[in-house]
């Protein structure tokens, strides 16, 4: 019998350290698996390491680059093995194919049976990844922030299912997901981008107005009462539902105002829309108004009608006028589009203490190569709602970090909002709308975007779920994209525009004086007439007539003089637009080829 000579101290110490380096391995490969994604990323950014693929992917570059090698590593198999192996993916693909042309099949008789025309697989592969999300949806209220700023998604509607929409958009709180459905560079394989953001609260099609106002105004009822000032701003895309948000937000904080509101409370509302660069007064047949600062700095806005209010139902009648008498144009977007801010302040006043509740329902808001195919009046619109979108942003984030100068100077609309960035005592909510369709994921993006960048400081920012992704999906943190040529030609662009503005201003100034300054003038040739044709017309002096007659003749002439040159600049500044309207049309075109 043949028998094991026993083994050496050498062998002994060798298998004794091979054990427990495996242990030690097998220790750090499991801490390294229980890393959360984010912990994951920042050791490979330590080492250096790229952090792009997948969470399992990037897990296997860690352990590789800390030395930990599989231990249960398999011996190579035979041929034999490998072709039944092989065999064994195929029937799996083939048994995979099957399943999933049953699963179209069914998903496309649901849809028929619906109503619904829509492509089935993106259909499929959106569903497929919202089951593989934690549902663990969590609210927080706007009472402790200075800046609030949350979404709400509306619902899709039948008619947008009918056209072949397909819902893209996946809000868990404080999550929201943009699934954009994408193509290979073979124009066949299909596949989708999902674009994550993180904002203080997300509210999904299921959640109600009242949801909405619970968590973003009601809280901060007291803090109006008690001499504070809050700003609420509906922003988004044209037909995102903002307005009717907004309507609800309206409606509820008037009443818990006048709930919690003690005996010796005055309320004091005004209501005005911004359109053009031009303010005017909702409540007073739309009258211009004229934006002034005085001495002090303050911000007075001349004419504006104040209405008091001693109920609900009266200040509730107030703002439903208001809105009912608010700019809508047709747009390439929306046959009814908001195409005007319209600015409600309510003020609550008692003795020397005065809350402020200010909401302000946003223009819609497009992206800059939607705005070039619209006639030049929607053109001009545009141009001018995205210069004071964009004042906006960079008010809210200087008040955000607190530090620099604040450009409220930057459009009309912060001018006169002036005070809601510059005082102490105030907070300001932004209510980001979003649509769910899948052809308007640009314009779900770039308001996602904008909201994303109003807060600067990430100690203000709620923490990110760990989100479940399906192997096959791209999931990206999302970063814009942005063409330098176009965003280049579009600057120039809103300059002109704003150019234009001032000189339509000017064009429109100079028309109504020369109207002003012609009647005097008729006045004094009426009398001049009179002195030669009334009664003592024998008596009038033939040369001082002639010369009094041309004196006037020539202030007519500079008049309207001035008033053509005028009118002549104007015509050149809207040819000019024109030209670089088209020039930017075909530039963004050139840009999707």
């Amino acid at each position: 019998m043949n028998r094991k000579n026993p083994p050496t101290q050498a062998q002994v110490n060798k298998n004794r350290l091979e054990k427990v380096k495996q242990v030690q391995n097998e220790k750090k490969r499991q801490e390294i698996e229980n890393m959360s994604n984010d912990q994951v990323v920042s050791q490979l950014k330590n080492k250096g390491l790229p952090v792009f693929g997948t969470h399992q992917q990037r897990i296997q570059r860690l352990k590789k680059a800390s030395g930990i090698s599989e231990s249960n590593a398999k011996k190579p198999k035979s041929t034999l093995e490998e072709i039944d192996a092989i065999s064994r993916r195929r029937e799996e693909r083939r048994r995979k194919m099957e399943e999933e042309k049953i699963l179209k099949q069914e998903k496309k008789l649901e849809n028929e049976a619906n109503g619904k025309v829509c492509d089935v697989e993106f259909q499929i592969m959106i569903d497929e990844y919202r089951e593989n999300l934690r549902k663990n949806v969590s609210y927080v209220t706007a009472e402790d922030m200075k800046i609030y700023v949350c979404v709400r998604k509306r619902p899709i509607f039948s008619k947008e299912e009918k056209n072949g929409e397909i819902d893209a958009n996946t809000c868990v709180s404080p999550c929201v997901l943009v699934h954009e459905p994408k193509y290979k560079v073979d124009g066949i394989t299909k596949y989708l981008v999902n674009h994550e953001f993180n904002f203080d609260n997300t509210f999904g099609e299921e959640e109600t107005n009242d949801t909405v106002y619970s968590y973003t105004l009601k809280s901060l009822c007291p803090f109006i009462l008690n001499n504070g000032t809050v700003t609420c701003f509906a922003y988004g895309q044209t037909g995102s539902g903002k307005t009717y948000t907004m309507k609800a937000l309206q409606s509820n904080i008037v009443s818990d105002l006048f709930r919690l509101a003690k005996s010796g409370f005055q309320f004091t509302m005004s209501f005005y829309e911004i359109y053009g660069g031009r303010c005017m007064d909702l409540l007073n047949n739309k009258e211009k108004l004229r934006i002034l600062e005085d001495g002090v700095g303050s911000i007075q806005i001349q004419g504006l009608v104040e209405k008091q209010a001693s109920s609900v139902s009266e200040i509730q009648s107030l703002i439903e006028y208001g809105n009912s008498v608010r700019t809508t144009h047709a747009t390439t977007s929306n046959e009814d589009s908001s195409r005007s801010h319209a600015i409600c302040q309510i003020s609550v006043a008692k003795g020397k203490q005065r809350g402020k509740l200010i909401l302000v329902d946003l223009a819609g808001s497009e992206r800059a190569q939607d705005c070039m195919s619209n006639n030049r009046q929607r053109r001009l619109e545009g141009a001018e709602i995205n210069k004071s979108l964009l004042a906006l942003k960079e008010c809210i984030r200087a008040l955000s970090t607190g530090e620099g100068h604040v450009p409220y100077r930057g459009s009309k609309l912060t001018l006169v909002l002036r005070d809601s960035f510059t005082g102490r005592n105030n907070k300001i909510v932004m209510l980001s709308c979003i649509s769910p369709g899948h052809t308007s994921a640009d314009h779900t993006l770039n308001t996602l975007r904008y909201a994303d960048r109003l807060k600067d400081n990430s100690k203000d920012r709620r923490p990110v779920q760990e989100e479940y992704k399906a192997e096959n999906y791209q999931s990206v943190q999302d970063e814009p994209e942005e063409d330098p040529v176009f965003q280049q030609e579009f600057n120039n662009f809103q300059k002109q525009v704003e150019a234009l503005l001032e000189k339509e201003e000017e064009l429109l100034n100079t028309h109504v004086d020369s109207i002003k300054q012609d009647a005097s003038i008729l006045t004094q040739e009426g009398n001049l007439i009179d002195s030669v044709q009334g009664e003592k017309c024998g008596e009038y002096d033939i040369d001082q007539y002639v010369q009094d007659l041309e004196t006037l003749v020539k202030k007519k002439l500079n008049i309207y003089q001035n008033l053509f040159g005028k009118l002549q600049d104007f015509k050149k500044c809207l040819k000019d637009e024109e030209v670089t309207s088209n020039h930017i049309t075909n530039t963004f075109k050139s840009f999707k080829k």
